[in-house]
């Protein structure tokens, strides 16, 4: 190698250690922090959830979220490390992507008296909002004047429903996921003939047109979402359960646009009808 040619290398070598070192320190600027926080419920009962937040910022807007199935996560916290269950479940996994200096996230537990999670009856009771506006009365006190968005996925959907219903004027906001929109005596009954136009604050619909679970299909929802924003989803990839995280129904491999998308939407921006 030449004289010219080795400076070059050296000169080419030096440029990357700088971006390198670079994308280094706004990486750990950006780092996410998390913790655990319980709140006093009524009878000796709490509720915990789990608090993202990008550091040093001051977010605008808090996203109360709603996982599927039974909702349990069992948060706890040991030696200060985090476990929790769910981890694979849309929300649940994609809390980073939405995590930045405008939006945090608060994922909610099921409450300490329900070691079973969440029933689809319990989702739908006034008990329910009773706890969850303890939850933002917390979260109004540790981050001061921000904005809350109700954001359910799944069976997660009963709670954004009925939430969005009960305490419309504590959101600026609803965000439905893979809605149950054609439940059955089963699974999901208490949303049958629910009145979404009765819900106050703006709502958005996203659901994925090849979603297979039997409570969940697009059609169903694109009916319900009717004089609300809608957006459609397609691609990824879907394996399993079709009801669960990793089909169509959990967003799979579709996780970043679909935030992306909700994000913008939260904020008044331009949303695609369709996400190809």
């Amino acid at each position: 190698m030449n004289r010219i040619s080795t400076v070059r290398t050296r000169l080419a070598f030096s440029r990357l250690c700088v971006f390198a070192f670079s994308f280094f320190v706004l990486a750990c600027g950006a780092r996410a922090s998390e913790q655990v926080v319980s709140v006093d419920l009524n009878a000796g009962n709490s509720i915990r959830y789990l608090l993202t937040e990008r550091d040093g910022t001051t977010p605008r807007y808090v996203l109360v979220m709603f996982p599927g199935s039974e909702g349990r996560l069992a948060l706890a916290t040991q030696d200060g490390t985090i476990s929790m269950q769910e981890r694979g479940n849309f929300l649940v996994r994609s809390r980073d992507l939405f995590v930045d200096d405008t939006f945090a996230t608060a994922i909610v537990d099921s409450p300490s008296d329900q070691p079973g999670g969440y029933s689809d009856a319990f989702r739908a009771s006034v008990r329910h909002g009773e706890d969850i506006t303890r939850v933002l009365d917390d979260l109004k006190k540790r981050l001061g004047d921000v904005k809350f968005v109700l954001v359910g996925t799944s069976r997660g959907t009963i709670s954004s429903s009925f939430l969005g219903l009960e305490l419309g004027e504590r959101w600026d906001a609803v965000v439905h996921t893979s809605l149950i929109s054609r439940p059955t005596i089963g699974a999901g009954a208490q949303l049958a003939n629910f009145d979404y136009n009765a819900i106050k604050p703006r709502q958005l619909f996203v659901q994925h047109i090849h979603d297979g679970c039997r409570l969940c299909p697009f059609d169903a929802a694109q009916s319900l979402a009717k004089g609300h924003s809608l957006i459609a989803v397609d691609g990824g990839s879907s394996r399993g359960n079709p009801c669960e995280a990793m089909a169509y129904h959990g967003f799979n491999g579709r996780e970043a646009p679909v935030v992306q998308a909700i994000k913008g939407w939260i904020v008044g921006g331009a949303v695609p009808a369709r996400i190809d």
